[in-house]
């Protein structure tokens, strides 16, 4: 989230630079890193191997040649230097660029020792790594599906090393024989860990290589890196691949499996457990829905419903209280006391165990997630209904409320939901729990449900309702997140995270009219500002994309910032600006938006992104003639435009109206 004080915050170091600097220290005291020992010889080069790296490569053919080397000097010793802590980092980061030979002949000595590798701290991470690539290069390029997902074809700025590293194995041409052994060390790992469930499911090591086994036994693919954790983040990037059908009714077999165990009761309560019933949900939700139906409703009736123990044991301190008469009149007051926090907590609803732990709340979310309407619809008529206003006030369970909003599919469930959470809405900003809000606000747009409610509760909750005046604040207020009284003092150009995305879920209402006439009202140089910042930026895109929102307003807004398009023109976020402003416009606004960039074109060519805004309109062709540049700019636009903008083609009765006539 973005604050304030952004020009302060100091960008965190890299845990990679941390590691390096710690091992290079220990090496001085004699210790060459944790795990298996290894000589002096031997820890000089594979430093210097992971500096290489660091350092960066120029082409992949030299991150090939590098891995070939690196792993030519492991033979004979693979399991050995694999079990230590500096080599495995560097046998991690380069294994997906080795060629058929060396890979295979890691299968072979992996192979042989497969139950202790799995249980090695370090060993475990070079077979997680090579599961992940046996998995990539058995499958290829034409495996790959075309997801409509958003989280998961989320837009990077470069490629990194896991977009190098997977682009390298499925476009690179194996042989058949290589690809068949590929598929088949993938089956055989995943076949492993089905046989030796008892012994793996709470082992900190073996559970991570059991959770990408049932990954790519469904062809989700989620890359590991050295040096970098997993979990929600990567999982955003996760792709899906078309497997072999077996492969499906092996992962099948996890579920169950573990849903006959007397332990399925305890699993979500524990870290490791509940992550690989979390993973299971996700591996379910490509492979078998109706599996994960009835797997989902198990761990709900079974786990997530059970009593806490805690609040037990607090009713019976409460019971045994009562009993205790006290005679003694000068602890009256504090015994007052004491009554009215026991009334406060009374207020309080018992919640069922799920929510007095993390490991658990996290699973909730991933069930959420990736359940069908009817699962939905039984966890929140089983684990929300009647707690939502508690829970997204809880700094721990506020993220499932938020993911139960996102995912909910059932208006009749949303307007309960709404209900519920409509006193709380100006707590929850208060509180700083602006998620909330924001996922309620995206919700009636999603559902198009409570749309008309939800404006009226944000001027309620921001103290701009019942007065002109103030009514006309609406908007700096919502995109600050701050009443009225409060805004009033704060002069910065600071436009929260959620209250960006808020009035941007507004602006596509069906009825957005008060918000759009509050943006129009609005000091040109004032939105310029707004405009001009990160999360500003995107108001433009909402306000010129709203089926909801008149051309005659979207003409006013890009008229009001005349003027202002050369500041906006040099900055990264202002030139994203310039470009919707641009897109939206009619000829005559194009040409005078033109006009206003040349008069300072030095100006614009003094930024890397007044450059490029130079470059894409061609203003050096309109410097020269405004009238060819506009002939030129409606050909090189064209194809750009929505089918809405362009001219509908002539009929044969308009084409031949002067004949007829």
């Amino acid at each position: 989230m973005q604050t304030e004080s952004n020009g302060k915050r100091k960008r965190p170091k890299k845990k990679g630079n941390r590691f390096m600097r710690n091992a290079k220290g220990f090496a001085k005291q004699g210790i060459f890193g944790r795990g298996t020992h290894i000589d002096d010889e031997q820890f000089s080069y594979f430093i210097n191997i992971l500096d290489a790296m660091k350092a960066g490569f120029d082409d992949v053919e030299e991150r090939v040649n590098m891995a070939n080397n690196v792993f030519e000097q492991t033979k004979d010793q693979e399991i050995h230097l694999a079990s230590n802590q500096i080599v495995s980092k560097a046998l991690e980061s380069l294994i997906g660029f080795v060629d058929n030979e060396q890979l295979e002949r890691y299968f072979n000595k992996f192979g042989d020792s497969l139950r202790p590798l799995c249980s090695d701290r370090f060993a475990s991470h070079v077979l997680q790594k090579m599961l992940e690539i046996a998995f990539l290069r058995g499958l290829g390029k034409a495996a790959a599906q075309e997801v409509s997902d958003g989280p998961t074809t989320t837009k990077r700025a470069k490629p990194d090393a896991a977009q190098i590293e997977e682009e390298y194995n499925l476009e690179t041409e194996f042989s058949d024989d290589h690809r068949e052994k590929c598929r088949q060390f993938v089956v055989r790992i995943s076949k492993f860990m089905l046989n030796n469930l008892e012994d793996f499911v709470w082992d900190n090591c073996a559970s991570h290589i059991m959770r990408t086994a049932i990954l790519c036994l469904v062809g989700m693919h989620v890359p590991k890196i050295a040096f970098e954790k997993g979990g929600a983040e990567m999982a955003k990037h996760r792709k899906l691949y078309t497997v072999p059908e077996d492969w499906h009714e092996v992962m099948k077999e996890f579920p169950q499996r573990l849903e006959m165990w007397p332990q399925f009761v305890d699993f979500p309560y524990q870290e490791h457990s509940s992550a690989l019933l979390g993973v299971i949900c996700l591996a379910l939700s490509v492979a078998d829905k109706s599996f994960l139906k009835h797997f989902g409703k198990k761990i709900l009736l079974q786990s997530l419903l059970k009593a806490n123990e805690e609040n037990d044991d607090a009713l019976e301190k409460k019971t045994d209280a009562k009993i205790e008469i006290e005679d003694n009149d000068g602890e009256e007051k504090p015994t007052e006391e004491k009554e009215k926090s026991a009334e406060e907590k009374k207020d309080d609803p018992i919640l069922p165990k799920v929510f007095h732990h993390q490991s658990s709340v996290i699973l909730l979310e991933t069930i959420l997630s990736v359940a069908g309407a009817k699962l939905l619809t039984q966890l929140y008529a089983m684990l929300f209904s009647g707690r939502v206003g508690y829970l997204a006030k809880q700094q721990q369970t506020n993220f499932s409320v938020q993911r139960l909003l996102q995912n909910m599919k059932e208006v009749t469930d949303f307007e309960s939901i709404f209900a519920e959470l409509q006193p709380h809405v100006e707590g929850l900003l208060k509180m700083g729990y602006t998620g909330v809000v924001s996922a309620l606000c995206a919700a009636c747009l999603r559902l198009g449900s409570k749309q008309a409610q939800m404006i009226a509760i944000l001027q309620s909750s921001l103290h701009v309702s019942g007065d002109k005046e103030k009514s006309k604040l609406f908007f700096n207020c919502l995109i600050k997140l701050k009443p009225s009284e409060i805004l009033a003092s704060d002069e910065s150009g600071f436009v929260h995270l959620h209250g960006s995305l808020i009035a941007q879920h507004v602006l596509q209402f069906n009825k957005p009219i008060f918000l759009v006439n509050c943006i129009l009202d609005l000091p040109a140089a004032q939105l310029a500002q707004i405009f001009n910042t990160p999360n500003g930026s995107h108001i433009v895109d909402a306000f010129m994309q709203s089926k909801f929102i008149g051309e005659k307003s979207r003409e006013r807004l890009i008229r009001q910032l005349d003027g202002f398009y050369v500041d906006l023109a040099i900055t990264r976020h202002g030139s994203r600006v310039l470009e919707q402003c641009f897109k939206a416009s009619q000829e005559a606004q194009k040409l005078r938006i033109a006009k206003e960039l040349i008069t300072k074109a030095n100006m614009l060519k003094g930024s890397p992104f007044g450059r490029l805004i130079y470059a894409k309109y061609r203003l050096d062709t309109y410097n020269l003639s405004p009238t060819q540049w506009q002939a030129s700019l409606s050909k090189q636009l064209d194809p750009e435009q929505p089918e809405t903008k362009r001219k509908p083609a002539k009929t044969a009765a308009e084409a031949f109206k002067d004949i007829l006539s």
